[in-house]
């Protein structure tokens, strides 16, 4: 588990997202702006303490937005950043990592992200896959 090492940040850095209409995005929950978010560029993402995915923008214009959005500052399970493109639960991971400054993720973090993703449901397939790369989608059951 990971806390927010910057708490005292967290006001302000709310106050920075909300005029964006910035708030988590669960892919299950919102398969729209899931797939209008991976593919604007480079997301933020995190698994909570209740093992769910969450993802926002890394970037809104130019302002970054920060990890803590993801869980109005509560600990997470694992968080980094990712390149991930993809529509209607068809997804190609191209890079992901455990870069937070907020929650210092250990390397772990990763590897648990990766599973976060591949638990994507292929909605068209009914089928899972691990998010790697995009010569390297490795079914599972």
């Amino acid at each position: 588990m990971s806390v927010n090492h910057l708490p005292e940040l967290f006001d302000a850095e709310l106050y920075i997202a909300q005029p964006y209409g910035i708030h988590p995005v669960q892919s299950d929950e919102d398969n729209d702006s899931f797939d209008a978010i991976i593919n604007e560029g480079t997301i933020k993402w995190c698994v909570t303490l209740d093992e769910v995915l969450l993802i926002i923008p890394k970037f809104v214009s130019t302002i970054e937005i920060a990890h803590s959005v993801l869980t109005q500052g509560k600990p997470v399970l694992a968080a980094g950043e990712a390149e991930i493109i993809g529509t209607a639960g068809q997804y190609i991971g191209l890079e992901i990592n455990n870069h937070s400054g907020h929650y210092l993720p250990d390397a772990h973090s990763i590897v648990m992200g990766r599973i976060a993703f591949a638990n994507l449901n292929d909605r068209n397939l009914n089928r899972r896959y691990v998010v790697l790369h995009p010569c390297l989608c490795t079914k599972l059951a």
